[in-house]
């Protein structure tokens, strides 16, 4: 499957050589879907590209080397702490990840539900769970790209 050649260091290439200013996260997206899906590609080819290139910018995110904020991706110079060693961060588990998969989906404007009112309603969907999951609104705001001010706005439905 093309997908799997989608890597990590593949990611981390593109966005240095070609997007070191930074980048819209919908065009890298296409950036690799044409590079991988074959325009006689079953339905769902772009979905996989999608789903796999989010969890490989969430986990540059979790390394320090990239910044997602509303949908545009900054590569952080110096990506490594002076030390070496980073803070533990909280993992997703399944729900949250599939719940972080559906915002930026929708932020992108790809798949189902991409109205402004169901990308606040999806935002609003993960924020709520991991808060219930014991998460800080800022460390949960951050995972979406979004300021913890508008996190809040979110929370409180204005």
């Amino acid at each position: 499957m093309a997908v799997a050649r989608l890597s990590e260091a593949w990611v981390r290439a593109v966005l240095t050589e070609n997007y070191s200013a930074g980048v819209v996260r919908k065009l890298l997206l296409d950036f690799f879907a044409f590079q991988l899906v074959s325009p006689r590609a079953r339905r769902g080819a772009k979905g996989r590209v999608a789903r796999r290139l989010y969890l490989i910018l969430w986990k540059l995110q979790v390394q320090g080397i990239i910044r997602q904020e509303e949908g545009l991706i900054h590569l952080l110079v110096g990506a490594k702490s002076p030390s070496g060693v980073e803070a533990p961060r909280r993992d997703l588990g399944p729900l949250l990840k599939k719940l972080l998969f559906r915002a930026q989906l929708s932020e992108d404007g790809q798949g189902d539900g991409h109205t402004p009112a169901d990308l606040l309603a999806l935002r609003k969907e993960f924020l709520v769970a991991a808060v219930e999951a014991g998460w800080p609104v800022s460390e949960a705001a951050e995972h979406l790209g979004l300021k913890t001010e508008t996190a809040t706005r979110i929370l409180a439905g204005a």
